[in-house]
């Protein structure tokens, strides 16, 4: 179910590219008096957003969704940055990842490609290099354990990037 309507979320997306940035998700959390609407951003170049960004697209946004009265409800508006260890939001996002680190978790084990595996019960946890994406599946090698999962993306229920330190040089 989608929050708001899709010409609501067209606009938000205008106005976050208006300054630069990219939308990435509309998510709702909490309930009641709790109820957060949170819009989660990066910059078109695939940077950090800055506070500045989350303040102005803010402004704008609120005013969107109060003219369009879609959230029945009492809500906070919030505006972050993806993260370091972002999730992978859609197909395309996943694509612009190839070759970084990710943890994937789905709701059905997934097998792994190797003959040997094949018996076995699978995964629900999977983590390693992304190495491709092909049609709607996640290509996932985990080389520490030698295994390569192919998972379709729309089995999985959360996928982010693993942070990695940069090499220290000393």
């Amino acid at each position: 179910m989608e929050l708001l309507k899709a010409d609501t979320t067209e606009e938000i997306r205008a106005i976050a590219r208006e300054k630069g940035c990219r939308l990435l998700a509309v998510e709702p959390t909490g309930s009641g008096r709790s109820a957060v609407v949170r819009l989660v951003l990066e910059r078109e170049d695939g940077s950090s957003v800055s506070i500045e960004d989350c303040e102005a697209i803010s402004r704008e946004a609120s005013a969107v969704l109060d003219a369009s009265d879609e959230i029945r409800h009492g809500y906070q508006l919030e505006v972050s940055s993806a993260g370091l260890d972002r999730k992978l939001y859609s197909l395309d996002d996943a694509r612009r990842f190839v070759g970084r680190r990710v943890r994937v978790k789905t709701d059905l084990p997934v097998l792994a490609e190797s003959a040997e595996d094949v018996a076995g019960p699978g995964s629900r946890n999977l983590h390693g290099t992304l190495e491709s994406v092909d049609g709607d599946r996640l290509r996932v090698v985990d080389g520490e354990n030698r295994k390569t999962y192919n998972v379709r993306f729309g089995d999985i229920r959360l996928a982010r990037l693993e942070f990695e330190w940069p090499e220290r040089r000393g």
